[in-house]
C-alpha cells in the first residue's frame, strides 16, 4: 500500500494497518460519546444507533477512500511549485465527492437494512458543498501524515545504510587483526615442532577460505560464526596441543539468527590469550549460547586467573563499537569475573 524508499515488510505492514483500524475506530466511539453527549446536555434524546450509523459510515469511509489519497501523494509529490497543489486541489475535490456520495449510499442502505426508517441527507448540491470543508482536513491530515511517515522512512533507510557501512569497516579491521596473530603463533612454533606448524597452517587456510565463503555482508548466521570459531580453536588446539580444552553448546533455534560476521573472533581471541590457568597452564573455554524471550544470550567463559589478567584492547573496544553501530542501546556486552575463577564475555543481541 506505501512505496517509499524501502518496501515495508509483512510484519511492518500488517502493524500499519492494525494501527489504522484502531484509529479509526477509536475515531468513530469518540465521536459517537461526543455527540450523544452532546444531545443529553440540549435536553434531546441521544439517539445513539443513528449517530452511530452517521460516524461509522463518515468514518470507515475515509479508511475505503484511503489507498486513493495514497495513490495521489505518491503520483503528485507536493513541493514548492504552483503544479502540484493545483493537481491536488482536483484530487481534494473528488476525494470529497466521493466521500460524501459513500456516506450518502451506505447510510440510505443500512437505515433500510435497520429498520430506522427513511434517511434524510438533505439537499444534496448543498451536503456536496457543506461536507468539503471538513474534507478539506481530513485530506490534509492524512497528507501530512504520510509525508511525515515518508520522511521517517527515508531517515531510518539512510541511518541503516550508516551503521552497515560503520559495521563492515570495523569487521573488515578483524581480518587482518586475526591473520597477524595466527601468523605470530606459527612464527613462535615452527622452530619447535615442523609438523605442527604444517598443520596449523593448513588450519589457518581452512579457517581464511571459510572466512571468504561468508555472505558479501557484515552479517551472519550463528551457526556459520561458531563454525569459524571451531576452527580458529582448532588451530590454537594445534598449538597448546592437550592443554586446549573447549566446549560449544548452542540452541537449534538461535542458528539462524544474524550477528555481526566474526563477532565472537576477538572474544575467543581474549579467552585463548589471558585464561590459562595460572597453576597448571591448562586453557578451557565454554561457549554457550541461549535463546529466551526475543535476546540471544552469548557466554564465553574460560578458567584463567580473572579480570585482573585481561586487557581490554582492541578486540573488546571492536565489539563494543560494533554492537553500539548495528543494535544502538538494545544489544549489551558485559566483561565480569566467575565466582570459582576465570572470567565470562556475556552478550545480549536481540532477535
Amino acid at each position: 500500500m506505501l512505496e517509499l524508499g524501502s518496501c515495508p515488510t509483512p510484519v511492518h505492514m500488517k502493524r500499519i494497518r492494525l494501527y489504522l483500524f484502531f484509529y479509526f475506530t477509536g475515531t468513530v466511539l469518540l465521536q459517537l460519546a461526543y455527540r450523544s453527549l452532546d444531545r443529553l446536555t440540549r435536553g434531546s434524546a441521544s439517539d445513539w444507533q443513528v449517530i452511530l450509523v452517521e460516524q461509522a459510515t463518515g468514518v470507515y469511509g475515509t479508511a475505503v477512500l484511503l489507498p486513493f489519497m495514497l495513490w495521489a501523494f505518491r503520483r503528485y509529490p507536493l513541493r514548492r511549485s504552483i503544479t502540484p497543489w493545483l493537481q491536488h486541489c482536483f484530487l481534494l475535490a473528488g476525494f470529497s465527492i466521493l466521500h460524501t456520495s459513500w456516506n450518502w449510499g451506505t447510510r440510505v442502505a443500512i437505515f433500510r437494512m435497520l429498520h430506522f426508517g427513511a434517511y434524510d441527507y438533505g439537499k444534496m448540491p448543498l451536503r456536496y458543498l457543506m461536507e468539503f470543508p471538513a474534507d478539506i482536513i481530513t485530506y490534509a491530515l492524512a497528507a501530512g501524515a504520510y509525508m511525515l511517515y515518508r520522511d521517517w522512512m527515508r531517515t531510518r533507510d539512510i541511518e541503516s545504510e550508516l551503521a552497515m557501512a560503520r559495521l563492515d569497516g570495523l569487521t573488515r579491521q578483524l581480518q587482518p587483526h586475526f591473520l597477524f596473530n595466527a601468523l605470530n603463533a606459527v612464527s613462535g612454533l615452527m622452530y619447535e615442532d615442523v609438523d605442527r606448524a604444517d598443520l596449523m597452517l593448513e588450519r589457518i587456510c581452512t579457517f581464511l577460505r571459510s572466512t571468504m565463503r561468508s555472505p558479501d555482508s557484515p552479517l551472519d548466521s550463528i551457526a556459520n560464526e561458531l563454525l569459524l570459531a571451531r576452527q580458529y580453536l582448532e588451530i590454537m588446539q594445534t598449538r597448546l596441543e592437550s592443554k586446549l580444552v573447549y566446549s560449544i553448546q548452542c540452541d537449534p533455534r538461535a542458528e539462524a539468527i544474524q550477528i555481526p560476521t566474526l563477532l565472537l573472533q576477538p572474544l575467543i581471541e581474549n579467552a585463548v590469550k589471558y585464561g590459562h590457568d595460572p597453576n597448571s597452564g591448562n586453557l578451557t573455554i565454554q561457549i554457550d549460547i541461549a535463546l529466551s524471550n526475543r535476546t540471544v544470550g552469548i557466554r564465553i567463559r574460560d578458567h584463567g586467573p580473572g579480570l585482573q589478567a585481561i586487557f581490554e584492547g582492541q578486540g573488546i573496544t571492536n565489539t563494543k563499537r560494533r554492537l553500539a553501530s548495528y543494535y544502538g542501546v538494545a544489544a549489551a556486552f558485559r566483561l565480569s569475573a566467575h565466582p570459582t575463577g576465570g572470567a565470562i564475555s556475556e552478550l545480549e543481541i536481540p532477535t
